[in-house]
């Protein structure tokens, strides 16, 4: 996903792209995280409790205990949605037609795939999936999903989304006789959606990024990890096949994961990958360590983490009023 280049835009994505992470701070999104993320805890981290092992059949139900510091991926999706739907309104009260085919399957079509990114945190997890795709992603759904890219857009357009002139300043002269909002109405929608502009909710995700990553690099030398990717490994030489954990059957060279469709063999592997996952219970193993060292991060940053909850709350709570407001095609001004 490449930063759009609209200045006023960049909170938007910085925000989107740390509440990915910190979703799915896995190997599959491990190279996502945001500078800010990383570097080390500033005291020691508390020791992990016990935390009981569940036996999923799919991590797609599984909640890891500092989800409860995210939006959820519906709240999320309404959010960028709605973004998009002001920007749209502002748009259109300078005569542009901007995003002409955003539509509110936008909100499913980005859950779905955030579901899909989280059900493989400890990689592919769905029977189904594996026996139809291998390792393979699900394809981008079509129609216009995000904003135009603003670099192509006409100057005037240009500069009443973003608030800035070709050259970088803020914009000081009326576009089609109105005055354009600070930062355009790319920001005019931030300030709408998010109170703060969306500054806390990006800091909020950026720290809970941050510690997700931290809980699941500490989790996985852990001794149980250790010996549950071995019975893993020796379940898939009993199917013919050799890898010494899950990662390393989803990174197998053989596999093109950037072509349409996988070879018979990718499908083969990926759903003996399964089977062995569910043999030795690797999923629920995985879980429940990530979660101990979870739980041991929450109580070293409670009241940090309930900070975030709180703006969380109050952005949530603003969802229903502004989908009353601006889910629909604005009319023509």
């Amino acid at each position: 996903m490449a930063e759009p280049p609209v200045h006023a835009e960049r909170n938007a994505f910085r925000r989107r792209t740390a509440w990915l992470t910190a979703l799915s701070a896995g190997a599959l999104t491990a190279t996502l995280l945001v500078s800010g993320c990383g570097g080390a805890p500033s005291r020691p981290p508390a020791a992990p409790g016990p935390v009981a092992t569940p036996t999923p059949a799919t991590t797609a139900n599984l909640r890891l205990p500092l989800n409860a510091y995210l939006p959820t991926p519906e709240d999320q999706a309404t959010g960028e949605y709605l973004v998009y739907r002001v920007q749209q309104h502002c748009m259109r009260g300078f005569g542009f037609r901007y995003l002409p085919h955003l539509s509110s399957d936008y909100i499913a079509t980005t859950v779905a795939t955030w579901r899909e990114y989280e059900s493989r945190r400890y990689g592919i997890s769905d029977r189904a999936i594996a026996a139809e795709r291998g390792y393979h992603l699900a394809e981008a759904p079509g129609g216009t999903r995000a904003p135009q890219i603003a670099n192509a857009l006409p100057l005037p357009e240009r500069e009443a989304l973003s608030g800035r002139t070709a050259d970088g300043r803020a914009t000081s002269t009326p576009v089609r006789g109105k005055l354009v909002p600070r930062d355009g109405c790319a920001g005019q929608a931030e300030r709408t959606v998010h109170a703060d502009g969306g500054e806390a909710a990006r800091r909020g995700n950026d720290l809970v990024a941050r510690l997700r990553h931290e809980a699941f690099e500490r989790s996985r030398p852990d001794p149980r990890i250790a010996a549950v990717n071995r019975s893993w490994s020796s379940c898939m030489r009993g199917k013919g096949f050799t890898y010494r954990d899950p990662a390393a059957a989803l990174e197998d060279s053989r596999w093109d994961l950037r072509g349409a469709r996988p070879s018979r063999e990718e499908i083969a592997v990926a759903t003996a990958d399964i089977s062995c996952k569910l043999r030795v219970n690797l999923l629920g193993v995985n879980f429940a360590v990530e979660a101990e060292y979870e739980n041991a991060a929450i109580r070293d940053h409670a009241p940090e983490l309930e900070k975030v909850r709180t703006h969380n709350a109050s952005d949530t709570a603003r969802l229903p009023r502004l989908m009353q407001r601006y889910d629909r095609v604005p009319r023509p001004s």
